[in-house]
């Protein structure tokens, strides 16, 4: 009958770890050579499924260029109810992945764009001024977009084909404001993205 001592468990312990470290290396090795034959998700298109709702849209199509870098090719439609105003944009964006392992875990992007505010202006008319045009217009602009973002990606299931983005950041849209000195157009607006979506080779 073997005794269960000290030496006995030490020498069972270094055989669990060593089998550990082996099926940890299989595993890596598997996902490497899956990922070089194809096997790994190259693409992902993607929407956020609740703006709708709202009258709103934001989607994306994002696709791998190498282990730590992807480009992705977006497009949202932001309509505010509350106060009019709406922003329609179309982006390009190269993101990195610093843990070189593209389209999952965090990310960081920087995009390029076309973006288009547009609104009601408001016009109050003055008691000492009743003939002058107090007609409530419509006012747009159209101009170019940089902007920043943050974002962390999961892709779920066994065949990882399941994709949740969430993340954040901002944009500068390049449009200049009214003739009359008084700032119209956002210069700077905050992003969110909420995104699910389908990964595909």
């Amino acid at each position: 009958m073997m005794r269960f001592d000290r030496r006995t468990a030490m020498a069972l312990f270094g055989v669990l770890c060593a089998q550990a470290a082996t099926l940890h290396a299989q595993g890596t090795l598997r996902e490497q050579t899956q990922t070089l034959a194809g096997g790994a998700p190259q693409r992902i298109i993607a929407v956020n499924p609740f703006l709708p709702l709202a009258g709103s849209f934001q989607g994306e199509f994002e696709q791998r260029l190498r282990d730590n870098l992807s480009v992705a090719v977006s497009a949202s439609h932001i309509d505010l109810e509350g106060d009019g105003d709406r922003y329609t944009n179309a982006d390009v964006k190269l993101r990195l992945y610093p843990s070189e392992n593209a389209l999952r875990g965090f990310g960081i992007s920087a995009g390029l764009g076309v973006g288009r505010q547009s609104g009601v202006e408001y016009y109050a008319c003055p008691a000492i001024y009743p003939g002058g045009d107090c007609t409530n217009r419509d006012r747009s602009a159209t101009g170019p977009t940089f902007s920043v973002e943050m974002q962390y990606q999961w892709l779920l299931g066994k065949s990882r084909k399941t994709a949740v983005s969430v993340g954040g950041g901002a944009k500068r849209y390049f449009i200049d404001d009214a003739p009359n000195g008084n700032q119209v157009y956002e210069q700077f607006m905050p992003t969110l993205r909420l995104t699910i979506g389908y990964a595909f080779r």
